[in-house]
């Protein structure tokens, strides 16, 4: 059994941090003119967001257990490691190829060098049913919202349709089946009472999927925001729901 150690924490988050090469990401953030994107006070609210979900998931996980994080990036550092070097349990991240990624696994190859513990394996695979096993923890927090990836679902989740934010372009049709598959397949790995970490914005979409496979959600009445995009984050317990069949 793992035992949580905070300065083997704090020493792996803080050879994660440095490993990454912040300037390098900007122009993955930030169109135009990026530099200075991730500036020092930016770096504190990332870092202080990050803190504050990793007490929340000490105080809703099991220390033994499986998590699968979709598209997360380098602001989940903090929960992913203390999920891993913190409670010893396994996680699996899936993201898109990139800089990003890339970033993100050279970060968690220093924390572990930091702290001879396991970490995330990073992957840029597509999903797959039943890959992990049983899983108790999803999050997928910013990803549907995303404005490259999900141009018009961010545009319609956002309320921006024809404003001076919207990103403009996409397909909504086939955005929101790409949504809605992707969704089947994360969901259908979880257990219930597992947990499920999204956004307000995303969690109209997991209606459907969760219909169909005959769960649905508990939510708490209070959010945290997320540290990079501000979205309104809430833990959520999955239940089955009565004389459904799965």
């Amino acid at each position: 059994m793992t035992t949580f150690d905070p300065q083997l924490f704090a020493a792996a988050l803080g050879a994660a941090e440095a490993a990454i090469d912040w300037a390098a990401l900007e122009p993955v953030y930030c169109e135009g003119d990026a530099e200075g994107f991730f500036s020092e006070k930016r770096l504190d609210a990332i870092r202080d967001a990050g803190l504050h979900f990793a007490g929340d998931l000490g105080e809703l996980l099991a220390a033994k257990g499986r998590s699968l994080y979709v598209g997360a990036g380098v602001a989940e550092l903090a929960p992913l490691l203390f999920e891993t070097v913190g409670l010893g349990r396994k996680v699996t991240v899936h993201g898109l190829p990139g800089a990003e990624l890339d970033q993100l696994t050279a970060a968690m190859a220093a924390a572990h060098e930091a702290s001879g513990r396991p970490v995330p394996r990073i992957t840029d695979a597509p999903m797959r049913p039943g890959e992990t096993g049983q899983v108790d923890h999803l999050w997928l927090v910013s990803v549907l919202t995303d404005p490259v990836a999900f141009p018009a679902l961010h545009d319609r989740l956002y309320r921006r349709q024809g404003g001076p934010e919207a990103v403009g372009g996409g397909h909504p049709k086939a955005e929101r089946e790409r949504a809605r598959r992707l969704l089947v397949t994360a969901l259908g790995a979880l257990v219930p009472p597992a947990l499920v970490t999204t956004t307000d914005e995303e969690l109209p979409l997991f209606e459907e999927p969760l219909e169909a496979l005959g769960l649905a959600l508990v939510s708490p009445q209070v959010a945290r925001l997320s540290g990079l995009v501000g979205d309104p984050v809430r833990h959520h317990r999955l239940r089955t729901v009565p004389g459904a069949r799965r």
